[in-house]
């Protein structure tokens, strides 16, 4: 109880420390999440009290050791980059964590550390530098200004397949690049889950396959301040590996501005059996490739706030594609529809080898307002269609506005059903 109590107390605090104050910094180990304290409002806690909301971010109490109103100082391993050499300081307080790259500009930590969340900061510039971490523990890795360009593989490469944060430091520009020869499978790689925080600006370039994979799930958080994809060959964003019928792995947008463009393949894409949710922030995507979509959803898709802007200009591209089924109850979706066969939003009913697929790539919109200006040719047999379902689509709420320019293209095809119970059509059922 002692924990709550002095969470309930700094909470109360805010309103007269705000006056002299402009961020409050939430510590767990030797991380820190840091919010404008005009945006906390109210901290909501769960029923049993073991959870509290802050900003739209969930945490478990038990895993918050303090707020603070100044920026916390923890022992940090800092790495620090210049041109082909690297120097790496661990402090004597951290045990457990070696370097054995000496001052090469291919810095290798490795942690047996199983307890302590450390930290770790990656600044400076390497034209031929990346950074690799291996351990079996949480950690976090902020970027204080990081310009980043690998001549072997990753610019990044984390193997701990724990949860990894990867804090932008507000006010910094960092920019990374991987190697185009190489096998790995993005500028910025974990093996477990990334957390992507802070107010500043990240730029990534996937010169060899993705720009940033994470092996399970992904979140954008609600400090984030600009993400730039500025190229990838195949995926801007791939994560994912969930299972089937289930929700634990994810891309999740809560904030931030997302800019992806330049992709081969897919903007976003939550792969074999992954999830998509976006609550908040702003996802701009240009979809080029063939076949490729602004988000790929491979199972349950949900948006209930942000705001989506997506060219759709690939041919046979999507917007939006859901394998499983899309549920659209806040936010907005606003998008061009040019490409040969391309579709705006699509429910795809897939039928996997070790299942059936839920709900089967029903769409259900009962808040989102969408916008689509519809003006692709055919590709052969292929449509282009502003909304396309293989099985039902249902409106309950929000606005549908379609804009059809083409007379061959489609605003809206549901295979099975077309129920409109509620919100607005405009534009829907001809050509303008």
């Amino acid at each position: 109880m002692k924990r709550l109590f002095t969470i309930i107390t700094i909470m109360a605090l805010v309103c007269s420390e705000s006056l002299h104050a402009q961020n409050a910094y939430v510590c767990h180990g030797y991380s820190y999440d840091t919010y404008a304290i005009a945006d906390i409002g109210d901290m909501q806690f769960s029923a049993n009290k073991d959870t509290v909301e802050i900003c739209g971010e969930t945490y478990e109490v038990a895993d918050i050791d303090s707020i603070t109103f100044s920026e916390p100082k923890f022992p940090t391993i800092s790495i620090v980059y210049s041109g082909n050499s690297a120097t790496v300081t661990i402090p004597s307080s951290i045990t457990g964590v070696t370097c054995t790259s000496g001052t090469s500009s291919h810095v290798v930590l490795t942690s047996t550390n199983t307890t302590t969340e450390y930290l770790y900061t990656a600044s400076g510039s390497s034209t031929n530098g990346s950074l690799t971490i291996n351990g079996s523990y949480k950690m976090s890795l902020m970027l204080p200004g990081l310009t980043l360009t690998s001549g072997t593989g990753d610019a990044i490469d984390i193997e701990c397949g724990k949860r990894i944060d990867i804090i932008l430091k507000e006010g910094t520009t960092n920019t990374l690049a991987d190697y185009a020869g190489g096998d790995q499978k993005g500028a910025l790689y974990a093996k477990g889950h990334i957390e992507l925080k802070g107010a500043g600006t990240l730029n990534v370039t996937g010169n060899c396959k993705h720009a940033i994979c994470a092996k399970e799930y992904f979140i954008v958080k609600a400090s984030v301040g600009t993400v730039n994809i500025l190229a990838a060959k195949n995926d801007g964003i791939h994560c994912g590996r969930g299972e089937k019928g289930s929700e634990h792995n994810y891309f999740q947008m809560n904030g931030g501005t997302l800019n992806i463009s330049g992709c081969g393949s897919d903007c976003i894409d939550s792969d074999d059996y992954g999830c998509v949710n976006i609550k908040g922030g702003t996802l701009k995507l240009d979809v080029s490739g063939t076949d490729a979509a602004g988000i790929l959803c491979d199972s349950i898709y949900k948006q209930s706030g942000g705001d989506i802007t997506f060219t759709a200009g690939g041919q046979e591209s999507k917007g939006i594609h859901a394998s499983y089924s899309a549920t659209f109850k806040g936010g907005t979706v606003t998008g061009t529809v040019s490409g040969a066969g391309a579709r705006g939003i699509r429910g795809k009913k897939v039928i996997k080898l070790t299942g059936t697929v839920k709900n089967g790539g029903a769409l259900l919109f009962t808040g989102t307002d969408v916008e689509l200006t519809v003006s692709g040719e055919y590709y052969s047999t292929t449509q282009c269609v502003g909304i396309l379902t293989d099985t039902t689509l249902e409106q309950t709420g929000g606005d549908l506005t379609i804009t059809v320019t083409n007379s061959k293209a489609a605003d809206i095809v549901a295979t099975t059903s077309d129920t409109w119970t509620g919100g607005t059509r405009n534009g829907v059922g001809k050509a303008q």
